[in-house]
């Protein structure tokens, strides 16, 4: 009886190990996103209906099981129904003539006009731009020589305004969103010689970007290459 153990492949544990983490990063660049999205939903509807939820806590509603999730659902109809009418009263005259006394009370306040004229401004450059707020993905070296960024263009700056008149350059407005979280990022002024516009569209930079590199245009990702 042949008593010498079975031959061993030494290379197959490791890669056994190397699929098995690729498997789980996969997973997590699945399920992450997904958990960010359903959790800032939560939050959204939690903050817009828990005023009526406690409302309604000491009222007959308790006797109805499921009375919350009830209160919250007609909670988000009503105000879904009343951004509905205030654009359908701004179509009348009336209407329009009301938006704009309170737009230009709201311009007077000190405070509040600062937030107004901010939240106006990002809202009409969505509006009016195509593509959105982000017009073209630049890369361009940051933080040193020789290390590379990608950042959106928000304007091109064509009309002269205080920071291209004292650099006296032509600039790019860019924003470098963070990784993983772009919600966060830098305004930065980047002379137009320095900008490289790449051809990947803003969807595709921003996949790249949340995926902190794994994901790449057009391509597999860097899990599947290695499978």
């Amino acid at each position: 009886m042949n008593n010498q153990p079975f031959p061993t492949d030494p290379h197959a544990s490791p890669k056994l190990t190397a699929k098995l983490r690729n498997t789980m990063i996969a997973g997590l660049f699945i399920v992450i996103p997904i958990f960010i999205t359903l959790w800032i939903a939560y939050w959204g509807i939690s903050a817009m209906t828990d005023w009526a939820v406690e409302i309604y806590a000491n009222s007959r509603f308790q006797e109805f099981p499921g009375w919350p999730v009830a209160i919250r659902i007609g909670t988000i109809a009503v105000i879904l129904c009343g951004i509905f009418s205030v654009g359908q009263i701004a179509k009348i005259t009336l209407g329009r003539n009301f938006i704009r006394w309170t737009q230009m009370l709201l311009l007077k306040l000190p405070i509040l006009r600062i937030v107004y004229s901010t939240c106006e401004q990002i809202g009409e450059t969505v509006k009016t731009s195509q593509g959105g707020l982000f017009k073209q993905v630049a890369m361009f070296e940051y933080p040193r020589k020789g290390c590379y960024a990608i950042g959106f263009v928000t304007n091109f700056n064509e009309e002269k305004f205080e920071v291209n008149e004292h650099l006296d350059d032509e600039v790019y407005s860019i924003f470098m969103p963070t990784t993983p979280n772009p919600t966060s990022g830098f305004l930065m002024f980047i002379p137009k010689r320095e900008c490289v516009i790449l051809k990947m569209s803003v969807a595709e930079a921003m996949t790249l970007i949340v995926s902190g590199g794994v994901i790449l245009p057009g391509k597999k990702t860097a899990i599947e290459n290695e499978q």
